[in-house]
């Protein structure tokens, strides 16, 4: 069955003022998406905050959130945060864990052994939403009796959303479902769709049994090379955030150019315009779905014929000038009935 995400990146949505949010949501849930996802980088306004304007404007919009990390935020917080909108949604709220990493420096926190620490997370979270009460000694991630005061008519869907090898792996053996992010290309996913798969194959797992989505940062424009340049702070920027992992470039074929890497590696987040001007234009065909209409339309149903996948993400980056009232049309207007009529 195929399902259409929709998601603003926080540079797409840094202007929009709370009480503009729920108008927004209103205008996906009109234009046929399937979910909103809202995103949690620091500092900018809190996801849950905004889920919870978001569901109390709509009816059917699936109501997410991503990424959840377990590092900045206690597990069992997360639960209730989700649960809470959950019940204000009736039923809609779902959430995806990552690793995340936005604003870490800026705390002072270290993400480690990431792999490992959503796992453990996601058992936490997943016991609470169930009802249970949960005590749990993890290597990164510990409770104790810890148990929500409230319960759910059933249990929230959650997701891991990742790029890296061992997270996307080990998240096989035990997600409901599973974000692929950022590959941009059918080898890039068949890639990550291999590795989810060996997961789920040694927890004894059918693959049927996990949701997969493939989630890119899409820029859509009449004309290709102004979607381009709305994708490549993006693209540096998560360059700059998994940073010296360069498994995932490599994925795809590519190496970042050395003058490139050498600005990466001065952990200055402030360099990444001035980095951007030095990214090629096979990284963003290899890592966003960006130019015309017809060209976004043809990759994804590229992707779906190779790989069978039946839920795209769409993170919508904004071009030079454009609205996000501009880019949510041309994705739900020329996009998506493209898919669908080819797709369906």
């Amino acid at each position: 069955m195929l399902r259409f995400h929709l998601g603003f990146p926080a540079r797409s949505f840094a202007d929009l003022k709370m009480p503009s949010n729920a108008a927004l949501a209103c205008l996906c849930e009109e234009r046929g998406f399937d979910t909103l996802w809202h995103s949690n980088q620091r500092f900018y306004r809190e996801m849950f905050v905004r889920m919870a304007s978001s569901a109390i404007a709509t009816t059917r919009l699936g109501i997410g959130g991503a990424v959840a990390e377990p590092f900045a935020v206690h597990p069992a917080l997360t639960a209730q945060s989700l649960a809470s909108v959950d019940e204000l949604s009736g039923g809609r709220a779902t959430l995806a864990l990552g690793a995340g990493g936005s604003g870490f420096e800026m705390m002072g926190i270290k993400r480690h052994r990431s792999a490992l620490a959503l796992r453990e997370a996601y058992a936490v979270i997943k016991g609470l939403l169930a009802g249970q009460e949960v005590t749990f000694e993890g290597k990164i991630v510990r409770a104790s009796q810890a148990r929500l005061q409230f319960q759910l008519e059933r249990p929230t869907p959650l997701w891991i959303a990742s790029r890296g090898d061992m997270t996307l792996e080990t998240s096989g053996e035990y997600a409901d479902g599973v974000i692929i992010a950022t590959y941009a290309t059918a080898e890039g996913i068949r890639g990550a769709m291999l590795l989810v798969e060996k997961g789920a194959r040694r927890a004894g797992r059918a693959v049927g049994e996990l949701r997969i989505m493939s989630r890119v940062e899409t820029c859509v424009h009449r004309d290709r090379q102004t979607a381009y340049e709305g994708c490549r702070e993006t693209i540096v920027a998560s360059l700059w955030s998994s940073y010296p992992d360069r498994g995932f470039v490599r994925r795809t074929g590519l190496e970042v150019p050395a003058e490139l890497e050498r600005l990466i590696a001065k952990r200055d987040y402030g360099l990444v315009s001035r980095a951007a001007e030095l990214l090629p234009d096979e990284f963003v065909k290899a890592f966003c779905w960006a130019g015309t209409p017809e060209i976004v339309a043809d990759r994804v149903i590229g992707i779906s014929q190779a790989t069978g996948i039946e839920e795209y993400g769409f993170w919508a980056l904004l071009a030079p000038g454009q609205t996000r009232e501009e880019s949510l049309g041309l994705i739900a207007d020329e996009v998506l009935p493209r898919i669908r009529s080819s797709i369906a």
